[in-house]
């Protein structure tokens, strides 16, 4: 409930912020420190040394083509900012906790927590995770934008506190990557394994994203549900987790992905 109760506080400053035209002012702040690497057609992206701007450019066209590839019509209006600092990300991000990265999309924007980005890869916030490639986690936070964009503010807002399983596993099912093992996800998920290992390890958060990611898959990739039909059907949760489980046992469905 209290994580629920922060969401929603931090949800509420966002679009306060864009209600009072702060945005311009907003990713002004988050640029305090760094300097523009990279600028065109819609995506900006900031890092604390200029030298990397072939890098920047490459990963700016690598995202740029995940994305078109989800969306043909979609032109991107991002800024990224690699944070050089944990206290740093916290402050910008208004983050509570340590994820890999935060998008405002209401801002326009999308932060980074410190990370040899040039690697193309962030290391996990606890040693039971996986690493993930610096592509799909960007991937991930700019899809925030899309379905923001695709779904309007206010559809968006809404899900993402009614159906959150929803914007975020739409997320992890195109970006393709989860910090989760995908072997341990699926035993604990089919009750072969104890649930206690989420628990004692404080990783629920990236459980839920294994979790969602594999209710979205199930559902686009296996019934092959279209992504209207997705984003407008309310749905059973436990009756969909039910369904899954019998899918995986009959081996009817496979939850094949390279983690």
């Amino acid at each position: 409930m209290k994580k629920n109760w922060r969401r929603i506080i931090i949800t509420v400053l966002e679009v306060l912020a864009v209600l009072l035209l702060l945005a311009p002012a907003y990713r002004l702040a988050c640029g305090i420190g760094l300097k523009k690497v990279y600028s065109n057609s819609g995506i900006s992206i900031y890092a604390d040394d200029t030298r990397y701007k072939e890098e920047a450019e490459q990963m700016a066209e690598t995202l740029r083509v995940q994305l078109l590839k989800v969306d043909s019509d979609y032109s991107p209006k991002i800024s990224i900012y690699f944070c050089r600092t944990m206290a740093e990300f916290h402050i910008k991000a208004m983050a509570i906790g340590k994820p890999l990265a935060l998008s405002r999309t209401g801002l326009k924007a999308i932060l980074i927590r410190p990370c040899d980005w040039t690697k193309n890869s962030i290391e996990p916030r606890k040693p039971q995770l996986l690493p993930r490639s610096l592509s799909s986690v960007l991937l991930h936070e700019a899809l925030h934008h899309y379905e923001r964009k695709k779904l309007g503010a206010f559809r968006f807002f809404k899900k993402l506190h009614s159906e959150n399983w929803k914007i975020e596993g739409f997320c992890e099912y195109h970006s393709a990557s989860s910090s989760f093992p995908t072997d341990k996800g699926l035993r604990i998920f089919s009750g072969e394994d104890n649930y206690e290992f989420v628990t004692c390890n404080e990783i629920k958060p990236e459980y839920f994203y294994f979790v969602s990611r594999l209710q979205t898959d199930y559902l686009l990739n296996f019934k092959k549900v279209s992504e209207s039909d997705y984003w407008s059907t309310k749905y059973d949760e436990n009756q969909l987790d039910d369904e899954i489980r019998q899918a995986l046992k009959e081996k009817r469905y496979a939850f094949v992905v390279s983690d």
